[in-house]
């Protein structure tokens, strides 16, 4: 069985976070990094914004108010909340076998999520995407393709970028529930406080609500690590990042720091 590198790098800031994700990419693409699967949270909790992102709808002052950082990711997409959530990344290539289009990576990636979450006792399915006659900033209000949906609720959301032949795929997993505090960080449009929280109540779930009971991380960084090795037909052996990947990380997040 192939042998892939996993990574349990913990809660970082949100531009470190980022600034690893992009270098193992990088150096996966230039032979330096072996494929990897990574588990992290954010420390202070944060927005990620898609890296073609333009518009939201984040109050900005509330966001800083309240100590929630704002970020981009080198993936696409809408604002995603990292509160209360587990974040994973798979960083590999063609060469590792992984499929070289957009559409089958998310599906074979999606395979190792559902089956993660059949362990813990969840049916779900990989979302379509679908239009939505509403304005949709947020990642987790619209179905796309990637998305894994529970009883038509989104519970993970997740984004591509591609360098070469090199895939870097990641995606944030809800645990706890993520209303009250989308509510505390969105602008008050035309839609009523209490008219948004009934749509992102019918639109997003987490593992949480879903079971009806708390959810130790380590009991679903277990089902991650087993469906993931089944999905992707490889074996996970714990590893560090190397010196050249901490280098490269923290060149990248000073820069983004100080943009």
């Amino acid at each position: 069985m192939k042998t892939w590198r996993f990574l349990d790098t913990g809660a970082l800031s949100p531009a470190c976070n980022m600034a690893i994700d992009r270098a193992l990419l990088t150096l996966h693409a230039c032979g330096q990094s072996p494929p990897t699967l990574r588990f992290y949270q954010w420390q202070p909790p944060a927005v990620s914004l898609g890296y073609f992102q333009r518009r939201h709808d984040l109050d900005l002052d509330a966001c800083q108010r309240l100590g929630y950082e704002v970020v981009r990711r080198p993936t696409g997409g809408r604002a995603v909340l990292h509160l209360g959530d587990l974040t994973y990344a798979v960083v590999g290539g063609t060469t590792e076998g992984l499929p070289s289009t957009v559409t089958a990576a998310y599906r074979l990636i999606a395979q190792g999520l559902l089956q993660a979450l059949r362990l813990l006792g969840i049916e779900a399915q990989m979302g379509r995407d679908r239009k939505d006659s509403q304005r949709n900033d947020i990642c987790f209000l619209r179905h796309s393709s990637g998305a894994i949906i529970y009883k038509n609720k989104k519970l993970v959301g997740s984004a591509q970028t591609w360098y070469g032949s090199s895939l870097l795929q990641h995606g944030s997993i809800i645990i706890k529930s993520q209303v009250n505090a989308w509510l505390s960080l969105l602008k008050q449009g035309e839609e009523s406080r209490e008219a948004l929280r009934v749509r992102l109540a019918a639109h997003l779930t987490s593992l949480e609500e879903i079971l009806g009971r708390s959810l130790k991380l380590a009991e679903l960084k277990e089902a991650i690590r087993h469906g993931m090795s089944k999905a992707l037909g490889v074996e996970f052996r714990p590893g560090e990042l190397s010196a050249a990947e901490w280098i490269l990380a923290r060149d990248l997040a000073f820069e983004t720091e100080n943009k």
